[in-house]
């Protein structure tokens, strides 16, 4: 059995049978030219959407179906997560090539895996035939009360920088894969399944603990420039504290690189990179202690005119350049 042989329509009906609509805020679903949602009282819809293009954000020569579809999820509970929300609704668009409806059938359960995980439903979406690249976009509604919204604007100097997990591991976790290795799977793993920290992104906005946050899609020097810019800051990071895993210093001393360089411009970690006022500090490191977020101080914001800098392991102060991934700027 084939595309063909189903037919549009008949792939949307397979799709309508294994996502029901569960939710109670879904007044109308899968099925119409339009869903129908009744959003939340006292609360802000956050929309965000995001797409894997074959070749450029994945390779099926080892990545499989399920975890694109995983990971085309997480990458957008990411977004939703760093401005403190909750996931609700998605959409699902793909651009098909050859691919089988076994094929897509594991990409679905990948996203519907993800989508489990933060209790979002699908409410819709579109097929379409694509000539020569197959992509999955996303668009995932999320919502947050609001007074508890975070935003990458709100940093101000003197706020402590932390970061959640470990950082550095995807990039040189696809480096591995894109070099034909399968050591160093807990790296592989990383960047085939990132992280899902929206649980620690709505604490951190229910507690009004972080002043400014972002996900490190694109790296850690370049995502936070974008808190930088945004709040009008300078930071300064202590690069001694940041969150590197064995993993990742094994992967480094084997290869005769320096962890550091994955730490700050590797992407696709999607952890949180977030920004706590002193008064808060005392309540975050409290919640890290009990285990309810996981987390590490490193480095904090200053005066603009400070720039952007590092504290390296023998004290040295150094200038950073941003040099994290950019869709346009590849070499």
């Amino acid at each position: 059995m084939n595309l063909r042989q189903i037919g549009e329509f008949g792939l949307i009906r397979r799709i309508q049978k294994k996502f029901p609509a569960r939710s109670s805020s879904i007044f109308l679903g899968l099925g119409d030219d339009a869903a129908a949602i009744l959003p939340s009282p006292q609360k802000i819809l956050l929309l965000t959407t995001d797409s894997l293009v074959e070749e450029v954000h994945f390779d099926l020569s080892f990545s499989t179906f399920f975890q694109v579809g995983y990971k085309a999820m997480a990458v957008n509970i990411s977004d939703i997560a760093a401005m403190g929300g909750t996931p609700r609704f998605y959409l699902i668009s793909l651009g098909l090539t050859d691919q089988t409806p076994q094929e897509i059938d594991r990409l679905y359960r990948g996203i519907q895996k993800g989508g489990k995980e933060a209790g979002a439903a699908l409410i819709g979406g579109n097929t379409a035939h694509s000539k020569k690249t197959f992509f999955v976009s996303l668009t995932l509604l999320g919502e947050a009360p609001k007074k508890e919204m975070v935003t990458r604007g709100g940093g101000r100097p003197g706020d402590a920088l932390y970061v959640t997990g470990s950082v550095g591991d995807a990039a040189a976790g696809l480096e591995i894969l894109q070099k034909g290795g399968r050591a160093f799977q807990p790296l592989i793993r990383r960047y085939q399944a990132p992280p899902l920290r929206w649980r620690e992104g709505r604490l951190l906005a229910e507690r009004r603990i972080a002043s400014a946050m972002i996900d490190l899609s694109d790296g850690l020097s370049s995502d936070l420039s974008h808190i930088m810019e945004q709040s009008g800051v300078g930071a300064e990071l202590d690069l001694n504290a940041l969150p590197l895993s064995t993993s990742l210093k094994r992967y480094a001393l084997q290869t005769g690189n320096d962890p550091l360089k994955y730490a700050l411009n590797g992407g696709g970690d999607y952890e949180l990179l977030f920004s706590v006022p002193r008064k808060k500090v005392k309540v975050l490191d409290r919640l890290i202690q009990s285990g309810a977020v996981a987390a590490r101080r490193i480095g904090a914001l200053v005066h603009k005119k400070r720039g952007f800098t590092g504290r390296d392991p023998g004290g040295r102060i150094r200038k950073i350049e941003p040099g994290g991934y950019d869709h346009f700027r590849r070499n």
